[in-house]
């Protein structure tokens, strides 16, 4: 009988880490936090019985082991998705697979699909809003929609959709204790501890301290890893969020949800649209990219953001 292979997930955080340089950085590829990505890597070290990341005064070191370890796992991992990017090129020419960003996904994109399956009925969405954020390394959906920093990222165009702002939301009745007790002191605070690092999220702490309010206990509250249960959570009168323009703007504009206070956090992270070079000139991605553009506009039409350019439209 064959030995028992280790856990696929712990190889995938050890390959991931000697492949970035960084636990940190590994976490944000695998959109996991760096704790989880040290307790797969010290699982796997410990299924070896082989110590394999070492640090010395930069930081991480592979031994000896870990680097036939990498050497081994790097290239299967690389086969996977490549084999993996076959299956998708050869699915039906009529599929269009959009990675979405989970929130965005649920409280936005969903909700207005119908009309652009009107516009080109014969195209077949795949929408993948799974919790794992999209590889930009090795592509296997047609467009992204990411949030973070993402105007440079190499392989690919990538557009600001609009301008965001961080602010809290809640139901109206817990807006009506806020607005009698003159701040958030007697209300609980939701958080959400699982955003990735590159998308520069404020806790409430770094939130409160920025708009200017104090005396509030800013560590009180249950905590989340998903953002959608923030939201949920938020709605059904749990207490405040934090949200962003964007994700807040249906709850708002149907009453669910209320901005309890008007301080707000301008962010330069954003919502993106990102597509891959090799993807632009297909009819259904140009088609979803302009009838994107045109949903938002009419969402936000007070945006900054220049994504908006009629002229832009048929680039």
């Amino acid at each position: 009988m064959s030995e028992r292979l280790p856990s696929l997930n712990a190889l995938r955080a050890f390959e991931a880490v000697a492949r970035t340089g960084s636990v940190g950085a590994a976490a944000d590829e695998l959109s996991v936090t760096a704790g989880a990505v040290s307790r797969q890597v010290a699982r796997l070290e410990a299924d070896l019985n082989l110590g394999l990341l070492e640090r010395d005064g930069r930081g991480l070191r592979l031994t000896a082991a870990g680097e036939r370890c990498y050497a081994g796992l790097e290239p299967a991992f690389a086969q996977i998705a490549r084999t993996v990017a076959e299956l998708h090129q050869r699915r039906r020419r009529d599929e269009l697979v959009i990675a979405v960003e989970p929130v965005f996904a649920a409280t936005w994109l969903v909700q207005r699909l119908d009309a652009f399956r009107h516009i080109v009925p014969h195209v077949d969405i795949t929408i993948d809003a799974s919790a794992q954020r999209a590889d930009t390394r090795r592509p296997t959906a047609d467009l992204i929609l990411d949030y973070g920093r993402l105007a440079d990222v190499a392989g690919f165009e990538c557009i600001k959709l609009i301008d965001e702002e961080i602010f809290p939301v809640c139901d109206a009745e817990t807006a009506k204790r806020i607005d009698e007790a003159g701040s958030l002191k007697t209300v609980t605070l939701l958080h959400y501890d699982a955003a990735p690092r590159s998308w520069d999220w404020p806790d409430w702490a770094t939130w409160l301290r920025a708009t200017g309010h104090h005396g509030i206990d800013a560590a009180r509250g249950p905590r989340f890893v998903a953002g959608t249960l923030v939201m949920d959570a938020a709605r059904n009168g749990q207490g405040v969020a934090l949200a962003t323009t964007s994700i807040a703007r249906d709850d708002i504009e149907t009453g669910r949800l209320v901005r309890p206070l008007p301080s707000s956090l301008a962010t330069d992270c954003a919502y993106y649209l990102m597509i891959p070079e090799t993807k632009r000139q297909r009819e259904d991605v140009a088609a979803f990219r302009a009838w994107l553009f045109k949903a938002l506009a009419a969402d936000f039409p007070a945006s900054g953001s220049a994504t908006y350019d009629p002229t832009k439209l048929s680039r």
